[in-house]
């Protein structure tokens, strides 16, 4: 009789979504379920959902399911030890975006709490816990494409960003630092920079090695991203930005910024760690639509590149 009533199908109160929430007992997760659909005994679902915890050792699973009309209850109370019906979205988080960017897609693609993701970010204990530099997250959470369940936690989401870019730092980018390297956060900072100068990826050692040689001289990097960074806007850097007393003006302030101004992708990071040696000290953008920078030795030299890169974009 037990196995009849587990293989009846359930039916659906409304559109099937439930939300189990973190840490939630076998009895209050049944409840939940029975809240959008009705078993036919739920207190042989709550028995049988304990008895598999007990043997299994397993947890509920946490975060919001769908249930489908044609599910039996022996299915619903499968269902919250493998998080099998747990809606997802796969999400792409482009290289060289910004934290605050990260969680406009993720809100967008896959519900998840935007506020909440930020938070989670710019919390100073998240932050100590992993051990970074900074003053938030930025700059150390991966690039990517993900598959991430709808309305997931947002603290959960940051996590696995941040495990992603460890575990690609631990396998790509460490194995390259060298005694002479800069610091972990040093790395990351100028890799963020080159990846917000850097269209063309083959460009980026070359760009890197612009700016170390920079950094050995001396020079202000005087780079555009920062500034931009600093006012919180991806828009034209006008005279009267330059003059800004933002750290992260690299036109008044010496030195790297602060801490990152996006989160990189891997290819800029090796760049950052293994620059291009060479003896450019300025670059500008060809101006013909390419995405590629033409790279000078001296000032006069790169005056001069400035005036081709005008015209042409005065003739397109």
């Amino acid at each position: 009789m037990c196995i009849v009533l587990l293989t009846r199908p359930i039916t659906l109160r409304d559109d099937g979504f439930v939300y189990v929430p973190r840490n939630a007992s076998v009895a209050s997760a049944i409840d939940s379920v029975q809240s959008h659909a009705n078993m036919t005994a739920p207190w042989l679902a709550n028995v049988t959902a304990r008895l598999i915890a007990r043997t299994s050792r397993k947890p509920i699973q946490a975060g919001w399911y769908r249930l489908d009309s044609t599910a039996r209850t022996i299915d619903v109370v499968m269902m919250l030890f493998s998080s099998a019906q747990r809606p997802s979205a796969r999400v792409t988080l482009p290289e060289g975006i910004t934290f605050t960017e990260m969680a406009s897609i993720l809100a967008r693609v896959a519900e998840v709490d935007s506020t909440r993701f930020v938070a989670w970010c710019t919390s100073d204990s998240v932050v100590a816990a992993a051990g970074i530099a900074g003053a938030t997250m930025e700059g150390y959470l991966m690039p990517d494409t993900y598959d991430i369940h709808w309305r997931e936690d947002a603290d959960a989401v940051g996590a696995m960003l941040h495990s992603t870019f460890q575990r690609r730092w631990a396998r790509d980018v460490q194995p390259l630092l060298t005694r002479a390297s800069r610091s972990k956060h040093d790395v990351v900072t100028l890799a963020s920079i080159v990846q917000a100068e850097a269209v063309v990826p083959d460009e980026m050692e070359r760009i890197a090695g612009v700016y170390e040689n920079r950094l050995q001289q001396g020079m202000k990097l005087e780079a555009d991203p920062t500034v931009q960074y600093g006012r919180g806007k991806r828009s034209r850097v006008l005279y009267d930005h330059l003059s800004s007393a933002s750290p992260y003006n690299t036109y008044r302030v010496a030195g790297l910024p602060p801490g990152p101004i996006n989160n990189p992708g891997l290819a800029a990071m090796i760049a950052a760690v293994r620059p291009e040696k060479h003896a450019y000290l300025f670059f500008v953008a060809e101006g013909d639509g390419s995405g590629r920078h033409r790279f000078a030795r001296s000032g006069a030299e790169h005056v001069r590149n400035v005036a081709v890169y005008r015209r042409r974009r005065s003739a397109r």
